[in-house]
C-alpha cells in the first residue's frame, strides 16, 4: 500500500479548528446578544408596568387633573408615558390607565372605592327620642343612637325584649351625619348632564347583544323613555334616558351604567348593574344586584319652588344588593330622600341616605341616614328597627365600598376589567 503524505496537513487541522472555533464562538455571541435584548425587553417591560401603577396612584391621588385623560403624560425619569382617565361609574369610580413606551403599549382598568370599616354598623343623628325595637334584633357593630336610648316596641305581632345585648354597641348619636364630599357630588352632576367627546361614543339604537370592552371608548345610547327587555348588555355601555328607564327580568345586564330621572327594575332582575337617579330607583319583589352594583340618587336639579317630595331608593320584598347605596340632596333641595329596604333585604355594602332609611333584613356594613322611619303594612313607624340585623364586621375586611367621603384617601380595587 502506497501511502500519500499531504504536505501541510497540520495547517489544514489548524485551518479547520479555527472554523469551528470562530463559529462556536459566534453562536455564543448571538446568544448573549439576544439575551441581552430579552433581558432589556423584560426590562422596559417591566417598567412600563411600573408606570401603569404610578398611573394609578396619580388617579388616586387629590392632585388628579382631568386635562390627563386627554393627552399623553411623559414620566419624568425615563421614556414611558402615560393617560389616565378616571370618571364616576354608579357609586364607585372608574380608572383608566393607558402606558406606553418605544417598544410595548399595555392598558389597564379598574373599578375603585375604599375598604369598608368594620367598626361601624348604624350611625344617625340625635332625635331627642329613643329607638323602638321589634322583632330579631342584633348589633354587631357600634350603633351610634340617641342619647334616649333603645326601648322594646310591638310591631305586626312581635317584640323585643334583649335590650341589655345591644347596649355594649351603642355610643351617642352625633347632631349631623358626615357630608358627601362635594368633588364627588360634582363629578355625578357631570355625568347625569354631559357628554365627554374623548372617551364617549354615542350609538343610534340599542343592540341586543354587545360587550363593550373598556379599552374602547363608552358606547352612549341616549333617548327619552326606554325600556330593556331581553338585551345583552356588557361592560363599558351607558343608558342614558331624559325620562324613564325600564329593564325587564329577561335583560342581561353586566356593570353597564343606567342614568335617567327614574329607573325600575321589573320583578325577578338579576344582573350587576350601576344606576345614576335624579328622581328615584324602584324595584319589584326577588331581585338580586351582584357585586359591585350601586344605586345613586342624587337631586341636583335647581329648585323652582318648595316641595315635600320623597324621592330615593325603594325595593321590594325578598331583594339583595351588593356595593353600595346613595341618597343624597345638595343643600338648596327641599324635598325628602328615602331608602326603603323591605322585608328579608340583604345589603353587602354601605348605605348613606341624606333624609330616611328603612333598615328591615340583615344588613352587612356601614348605615349611615339622618333617622330611620319603618312602613310596613299596619302603618309607619317613626324611630323604628323591625327584624334587622347589622353586622359591618362578616365581609368588611374583604369589601370594597363606594368612596363618598374626602377623608378615604386610600382607594381599593373593586373589580378589574
Amino acid at each position: 500500500m502506497i501511502r500519500i503524505k499531504l504536505k501541510g496537513g497540520a495547517l489544514y487541522v489548524a485551518v479547520i479548528i479555527s472554523i469551528l472555533i470562530s463559529i462556536i464562538l459566534s453562536l455564543f455571541i448571538v446568544v448573549a446578544y439576544y439575551n441581552i435584548q430579552s433581558v432589556q425587553s423584560q426590562n422596559s417591560l417591566m417598567q412600563l408596568h411600573y408606570s401603569l401603577d404610578s398611573g394609578f396612584e396619580m388617579a388616586k391621588s387629590n392632585y388628579y387633573n382631568s386635562n390627563l385623560a386627554t393627552t399623553w403624560q411623559k414620566m419624568p425619569y425615563n421614556n414611558d408615558s402615560i393617560i389616565v382617565n378616571k370618571m364616576p361609574w354608579g357609586c364607585f369610580t372608574l380608572i383608566d390607565v393607558k402606558a406606553k413606551n418605544n417598544h410595548f403599549r399595555i392598558r389597564k382598568t379598574g373599578l375603585f372605592g375604599t375598604l369598608a370599616t368594620t367598626d361601624t354598623a348604624l350611625m344617625i343623628t340625635e332625635q331627642n327620642k329613643p329607638i323602638g325595637l321589634a322583632g330579631h334584633i342584633k348589633f354587631k357593630g357600634m350603633c351610634y343612637l340617641p342619647k334616649a336610648g333603645i326601648k322594646t316596641a310591638y310591631i305586626e305581632g312581635s317584640s323585643f325584649s334583649d335590650l341589655n345585648s345591644l347596649r355594649p354597641f351603642i355610643k351617642p348619636a352625633p347632631n349631623y351625619i358626615p357630608e358627601i364630599d362635594e368633588n364627588y357630588l360634582k363629578s355625578i352632576n357631570v355625568t347625569q348632564s354631559e357628554l365627554n367627546s374623548y372617551t364617549d361614543s354615542l350609538i343610534s339604537f340599542i343592540p341586543e347583544t354587545l360587550n363593550q370592552s373598556f379599552e374602547n371608548k363608552t358606547a352612549v345610547i341616549q333617548s327619552g323613555d326606554i325600556a330593556l327587555s331581553s338585551q345583552i348588555l356588557s361592560n363599558n355601555i351607558k343608558i342614558i334616558s331624559s325620562d324613564l328607564i325600564t329593564v325587564e327580568n329577561t335583560c342581561q345586564l353586566n356593570n353597564i351604567l343606567l342614568v335617567a330621572r327614574k329607573v325600575i327594575f321589573k320583578k325577578g332582575f338579576k344582573g350587576t348593574v350601576h344606576v345614576i337617579a335624579k328622581d328615584s330607583i324602584v324595584t319589584e319583589d326577588e331581585c338580586e344586584f351582584n357585586y359591585p352594583s350601586s344605586f345613586c340618587v342624587i337631586a341636583t336639579n335647581k329648585v323652582i319652588k318648595p316641595s315635600i317630595e320623597v324621592k330615593g331608593i325603594f325595593f321590594g320584598k325578598q331583594c339583595k344588593l351588593k356595593g353600595g347605596l346613595l341618597a343624597s340632596n345638595n343643600n338648596n333641595q327641599t324635598s325628602r330622600m328615602m331608602i326603603k329596604l323591605n322585608k328579608d333585604f340583604e345589603l353587602i355594602g354601605n348605605l348613606y341616605c341624606s333624609d330616611y332609611a328603612d333598615l328591615q333584613g340583615k344588613l352587612f356594613g356601614t348605615i349611615i341616614c339622618k333617622t330611620i322611619l319603618l312602613q310596613t303594612e299596619s302603618g309607619t313607624y317613626d324611630s323604628h328597627l323591625l327584624n334587622s340585623i347589622l353586622d359591618p364586621k362578616r365581609y368588611g375586611k374583604n369589601l370594597t365600598v363606594p368612596t363618598w367621603f374626602s377623608k378615604n384617601k386610600y382607594l381599593s380595587c373593586a373589580q378589574w376589567f
